[in-house]
């Protein structure tokens, strides 16, 4: 008995104490208003001056791709882990002109349903980044499911919060809005309402000057995710084949490949980059701008990314 006290007092059991404080961890959370910021002063600096320090690499004109975007590929790894590759994305990025920007995160905590919407603005040290509340609200109103269920999911979604802080600083003096929604992880479950959401998504932004930045990493290996080791024959023939797939915005052909190999290394973009597919087939093209490996020594383990351009 005194084991179960214990995970009840820890809210481990679904049960009547479980749902109570739920409910107003949710509750306590949704009445910020304005979603804090959580990783600042670690991930990226917390001084809005070594902010715009930080991402001043990605506006030099002379490193600026040709193209301008309609959407864009960064990783949501640690920045630290991985700044090399976010720069090539941010720099596709800044020859953007929108001013509505969608971010396709990925969920690292619960959510009920396939996706889910942030409709709190955001903190930056660069002040506050708004949300266009009004047309998550218009694309809930079209869809047979709760956009806004799970809240709470984004408190702690690094996913959200760097690309919604890099955009801010990439932009600070421009007049923008962000529409964030996070993608259960790895498997497109339920692909049947991603697509609705494209459908009702592409209608919500006619009319827009949007960009769609998809916040993902790729695969996740090694002893800390479950594995005995590192497999790099099987990390780099995963990811290659993914890249390949992601540059022919091939929705299907993910799909596929998803059925046959199941996804041995835990690529967690699937369900974000199936949307990104959907939204752009037969109408983009794709480009892999960066990609790299970053290897955890202490724990045997190792997370891959890249970024990319849709043009």
């Amino acid at each position: 008995m005194a084991f179960v006290e214990k995970l009840n007092n820890w809210y481990l059991l679904d049960n009547e104490d479980f749902r109570k404080r739920y409910s107003e961890i949710t509750e306590e959370f949704i009445n910020f208003k304005i979603r804090p910021m959580v990783f600042a002063g670690e991930a990226y600096p917390e001084r809005a001056e070594d902010l715009l320090n930080m991402v001043a690499p990605a506006k030099r004109i002379e490193s600026l791709i040709l193209a301008k975007p309609r959407g864009v590929v960064i990783p949501h790894i640690d920045p630290r882990r991985g700044w090399e590759v976010y720069l090539e994305g941010l720099r596709a990025l800044y020859r953007s002109s929108a001013d509505t920007f969608v971010i396709f995160g990925i969920a690292h905590s619960y959510i009920s349903n396939p996706i889910n919407a942030l409709i709190m603005d955001i903190e930056t040290p660069l002040g506050v980044l708004e949300t266009d509340k009004k047309s998550l609200e218009r694309l809930n109103s079209i869809l047979d499911f709760d956009l806004f269920s799970d809240p709470i999911a984004f408190r702690n979604e690094h996913s959200i919060e760097f690309p919604s802080v890099f955009i801010k600083a990439l932009f600070p003096e421009r007049e923008i809005k962000v529409l964030p929604f996070i993608f259960l992880a790895d498997e497109p479950k339920d692909y049947e309402k991603i697509e609705d959401f494209v459908d009702a998504l592409s209608r919500v932004l006619e009319g827009k000057d949007f960009v769609i930045v998809a916040s993902v990493d790729m695969s996740h290996v090694g002893v800390r995710f479950g594995d005995n080791g590192i497999d790099e024959e099987n990390l780099r023939f995963s990811d290659r084949l993914f890249l390949e797939i992601l540059e022919g915005l091939e929705a299907e052909s993910l799909l596929s490949w998803y059925k046959m190999y199941q996804n041995p290394t835990r690529i967690d973009a699937v369900p974000a980059v199936y949307a990104l597919m959907k939204f752009f087939s037969g109408k983009a093209k794709c480009k892999v701008l960066s990609y790299k490996i970053s290897y955890e020594e202490e724990t045997n383990s190792a997370v891959s990314f890249a970024s990319a351009i849709i043009f």
